[in-house]
């Protein structure tokens, strides 16, 4: 198994616990919070896609991230270059709902990118660091930021869920 394959299975694996969280939630339970300075399902959501979009399209990609060239954010009516970094309780608390469904067409869409770039790179390119101002980030790194990240969040998910007795 190369590295590009191992980073594939582990990012396919993370989508199947996502998906198995997430089945049959409604749209109380995407909102619901266990306290009031707690996220949500929805926010985590929305978190952790707007993160791994951030990291392929801008770090790695010097693009602007699908959020905004799709016009994602436009469907969802939230800002651009937000994607929840140090949100106050009051943000998470007023954090609107979400279409399930069309959330999860963006998902894709973020996903579909990720694994496209990832298939451009060797094992060498992996040491690369595209950010001069974030030293310690090669694009190995990131992948690695991006695949604890979606993991610990689709944890949350999961015990958020079970919280609500689903």
């Amino acid at each position: 198994m190369t590295l590009n394959e191992f980073i594939t299975d582990a990012l396919e694996k993370e989508n199947g616990f996502l998906t198995d969280a997430l089945d049959g939630l409604t749209p109380d339970e995407l909102a619901w919070q266990p306290a009031p300075d707690a996220n949500s399902i929805g926010w985590i959501l929305w978190h952790m896609v707007r993160v791994e979009d951030m990291w392929i399209q801008f770090f790695a990609q010097f693009q602007t991230e699908l959020w905004e060239t799709e016009g994602w954010h436009e469907k969802f009516g939230l800002p651009t270059r937000d994607n929840g970094f140090g949100h106050t309780a009051e943000q998470v608390n007023n954090f609107p709902r979400i279409d399930l469904a069309q959330f999860l067409q963006y998902r894709a869409a973020v996903r579909a990118s990720t694994l496209a770039y990832l298939n451009t790179l060797s094992p060498e390119d992996m040491a690369t660091v595209p950010r001069e101002r974030r030293p310690e980030m090669s694009l190995g790194a990131m992948f690695r930021q991006i695949i604890g990240e979606m993991y610990q969040h689709v944890g949350h998910i999961a015990y958020l869920r079970g919280l609500q007795g689903k």
